[in-house]
């Protein structure tokens, strides 16, 4: 994704790239943004700015091996966690145990939230959650 896709947030986009340039990154982002106002999008756009080989005037190439795996979701330094349900009784699932649902749901709803996310799962009433077993999961590596 290309920041000059995403609506109204050249600010956003110009704090980013240039946190980028001075070398000012913290080692872990969270991007929260009232919805529909784009912050998944803006993500996955710096995240893709980030790991691209060729950075053309501060937009990711989107042409190099590093951006088109970016796009596709799937660049082994770019990790997810969002919320998930058990499949069964007793499950302590991970985001990665419905990472092909993932994919197929960022694609086509880039602009989703939470709740389209879980109804796109058939997670039907069940709170979804990312659950303490993720987090030491994703700690350990």
């Amino acid at each position: 994704m290309f920041f000059s896709d995403i609506i109204a947030q050249e600010e956003v986009h110009e704090q980013l790239v240039h946190a980028v340039q001075n070398n000012r990154l913290s080692h872990a982002m969270i991007f929260l943004a009232p919805e529909g106002a784009g912050g998944l999008p803006m993500a996955f756009a710096f995240t893709q700015f980030l790991v691209c080989e060729d950075r053309q005037d501060n937009e990711p190439c989107g042409r190099c091996a590093a951006c088109v795996k970016a796009a596709q979701f799937i660049h082994p330094d770019i990790h997810y966690s969002y919320p998930v349900i058990p499949r069964k009784s007793g499950d302590k699932p991970i985001s990665t145990d419905y990472i092909a649902e993932w994919r197929e749901f960022v694609s086509q709803q880039p602009y989703g939230n939470a709740y389209d996310w879980l109804q796109f799962i058939g997670a039907e009433n069940k709170q979804g959650n990312i659950t303490t077993h993720e987090c030491r999961t994703s700690s350990e590596n």
